[in-house]
């Protein structure tokens, strides 16, 4: 175990100073960002940049514990998946690479977001969110789809799972700014335009009504912000083909060219297209990187992070996630009435890892379960205290 080196209250403040960069560079994706927007040489920079202050971290404030479930997930995934199947494998050295920085996350990580508190989580999602209004203004990427947005995140789902998550935490958030930060986070997720995100906002809403039932006004606010969008997209140029499917439900319009619209870019028809070598293959799968966009089904990814363990390293990692899962969300339910944004956020990233297959090598996605899982221990160990002082 890695000892504690000091603990006076000016090295905890360095220490703060530490985990506030690290918070910011990879919840805010600076390195994806910077690659994308600047340069590769600036983006490797804060990428490992990011990778040696949380082994800073880590080092000088000591180690307290361990998301072992998340270790022995990643252990399975990677060593299963690289021992079956080294067709798709690329070059062991970024195969290495790739799995350390995992490693790093899951256990570095982990005592970054022990001590990151719900209010600071929920400002660095706003962070993240507000992004998504540069991306509108000043750094349009021309490859994306016309009027979609992601912030600093590049993809428009990915922006939308900072937005709900931001969300969600904003039931956490004191009274007064609780309402604005729902409808910031509304609407700035509203512009990424991400089905998952509308479908994820529904059920935390209806969700959110058994705790008080004040809460539907945001639905009311909510379908009043879209139909808003969808007016306005009318008198566009070029209209946006999202709000065109949206539209198009709300008028109930009958268009025989709504549904295709809406079936064009279906998750469903890429899942489908791995389920051949998922049959074929089930037990052990078809090695590591076979479901990824220059594997068994080229030239797109299956886009499915359920999909992805099990088709790349079989059976058993997939079973001991989806139980992982399913406890956490017993104990989501259990404390919903207490810390109800835990659910809320546990929900929104299951919901999107049934649209992405990138959880591995996604710095803030592992962040975000790292830190749901560590809110709702902290929440059962509280009340195992407490009944035992009582």
């Amino acid at each position: 175990m890695i000892e504690k080196i000091d603990n006076t209250p000016k090295n905890k403040k360095s220490l703060s100073v530490v985990r506030y960069f690290i918070l910011a560079l990879i919840l805010l994706y600076i390195p994806g960002f910077t690659l994308t927007y600047f340069n590769g040489t600036l983006s490797s920079i804060f990428s490992y940049l990011s990778y040696g202050l949380i082994l800073i971290y880590t080092i000088y404030h000591g180690k307290s514990g361990n998301n072992y479930w998340m270790i022995i997930i990643g252990l399975l995934y990677f060593l299963i998946g690289s021992v079956v199947n080294q067709e798709y494998m690329p070059e062991i050295k970024y195969f290495t690479i790739i799995m350390i920085k995992y490693f790093i996350i899951i256990i570095g990580g982990y005592e970054v977001m022990k001590r990151t508190s719900s209010k600071e989580m929920w400002f660095f999602m706003l962070l993240g969110a507000l992004s998504i209004l540069g991306n509108m203004f000043l750094f349009n990427d021309p490859k994306a789809d016309y009027g979609r947005y992601s912030g600093f995140y590049l993809d428009p789902n990915n922006g939308g799972l900072i937005c709900i998550m931001g969300y969600a935490l904003s039931f956490a958030m004191p009274k007064k700014i609780r309402f604005i930060g729902k409808l910031l986070f509304t609407i700035l997720g509203l512009f990424t335009f991400s089905r998952t995100f509308i479908v994820t906002w529904l059920i935390i809403n209806v969700l959110s009504i058994r705790l008080d039932i004040k809460n539907a006004k945001m639905l009311f606010a909510g379908f009043a912000i879209l139909s808003t969008l969808v007016i306005y997209n009318e008198f566009l140029p070029v209209k946006n083909a999202r709000l065109e499917q949206i539209g198009a439900i709300i008028s109930s319009d009958n268009d025989s060219s709504s549904p295709n619209k809406i079936n064009k870019d279906s998750r469903w028809d890429t899942w489908k297209r791995y389920f051949p070598a998922l049959s074929d293959k089930p037990i052990f799968g078809n090695g590591y990187m076979a479901f990824d966009g220059n594997g068994v089904a080229p030239p797109v990814g299956v886009h499915n992070t359920y999909l992805l363990i099990w088709g790349e390293s079989g059976i058993f990692p997939i079973l001991i996630f989806i139980y992982y899962l399913i406890t956490l969300f017993k104990y989501g339910i259990y404390y919903f009435k207490d810390i109800p944004f835990s659910l809320m956020m546990l929900i929104s990233l299951t919901l999107f890892l049934m649209t992405n297959h990138n959880f591995f090598n996604t710095d803030y996605s592992l962040l975000l379960i790292l830190w749901i899982d560590i809110q709702l221990k902290n929440k059962k160990d509280k009340l195992s205290k407490e009944l035992n002082f009582t």
